[in-house]
């Protein structure tokens, strides 16, 4: 799906929907927003540096660290949970071997998903999985958060307790986080939300103490 003359920005402590059916270029948004998924025109800016001018060599580092990405692929066959979450960690270089582990180990437990550690991706659950994705995003303390609908599906206590985390990602973290999804119900969550359509983007809904939204900024920034 081609994006035409999207703009949006996400302010860091925000939590943002971006509301869309199947074909509607959810996905197209969020790889462009997370640098995977270059755009034709325009640009893509993240704590106001444009990704555009930032070297190859730099860019694998700096969207490690500042850009967390919560999808439904999952890890590569060969990776069990926590290496899976261990190599996210492992690009930040800030941690020892015995570091990330330890790391891994203990938010895995916060997150009620102890005992996964060694699973591989098929024998979890459909919720274990989203949980996981959100945990091997968010463990860096990214900037921006972008989770390209995998909420889709889950029974209604499930897709609550993702939200909250989503709604503390934004004001505990301090995080900017976009989402995708597929209904009104988890759209109405955000504090801004988004209606995307043949490649457009409309703004539905803004909370009040939101002032004003930029139309002149293309893309997604964050800060």
């Amino acid at each position: 799906m081609v994006l035409r003359d999207v703009s949006l920005a996400v302010e860091v402590g925000r939590l943002v929907a971006v509301l869309g059916g199947r074909g509607a270029g959810k996905t197209t948004l969020i790889r462009v927003a997370s640098g995977t998924l270059p755009a034709d025109e325009g640009d893509v800016f993240v704590d106001g540096q444009p990704m555009a001018e930032i070297t190859d060599t730099r860019l694998s580092d700096v969207l490690a660290i500042k850009v967390g990405l919560a999808g439904r692929d999952g890890p590569d066959a060969k990776l069990d949970v926590a290496s899976y979450v261990e190599m996210r960690l492992a690009a930040t270089r800030n941690y020892s071997n015995r570091q990330r582990r330890q790391h891994v180990t203990r938010t895995l437990r916060e997150y009620d998903l102890a005992g996964t550690e060694r699973l591989m991706w098929g024998e979890l659950s459909d919720w274990q999985r989203v949980a996981v994705e959100l945990v091997q995003a968010v463990i860096v303390k990214p900037r921006l958060l972008l989770v390209d609908d995998i909420l889709d599906g889950l029974p209604r206590s499930c897709k609550d307790t993702a939200l909250e985390w989503l709604e503390s990602f934004a004001g505990d973290l301090g995080c900017a986080v976009l989402m995708a999804v597929s209904d009104h119900t988890t759209a109405s969550r955000g504090s801004q939300v988004y209606q995307l359509t043949n490649g457009h983007l409309r703004l539905m809904h803004t909370d009040p103490d939101i002032i004003s939204i930029d139309p002149e900024v293309r893309g997604q920034q964050a800060g």
